[in-house]
């Protein structure tokens, strides 16, 4: 099964993505890009987002819910990461 990724890894990959963007053109995220890189903020917020600790109102968390299609609130990211696309979706 090597290879398959969790609903996580996925979120937390696109994220990845969406902040090495932003980091290149956004000048609010010029101090994040001077403390992380795009893959380490994307951790951090992946798991913040989890436990319920993470402001999830940046730019960087809406492209990914837009991206992998699920609305952009805590319950449908925790759904979906927790492997329950439908309730992401709903």
């Amino acid at each position: 099964m090597e290879g398959i990724q969790t609903n996580r890894e996925l979120f937390q990959q696109e994220l990845a993505r969406q902040y090495t963007a932003l980091f290149a053109v956004d000048p609010d995220y010029i101090a994040a890009r001077k403390r992380h890189t795009p893959e380490g903020l994307a951790q951090l917020m992946t798991a913040g987002l989890e436990r319920g600790s993470a402001d999830k109102s940046g730019r960087g968390v809406r492209n990914t819910c837009s991206v992998l299609g699920i609305k952009h609130t805590y319950k449908a990211i925790s759904a979906y990461m927790a492997g329950d696309c439908q309730a992401a979706r709903a």
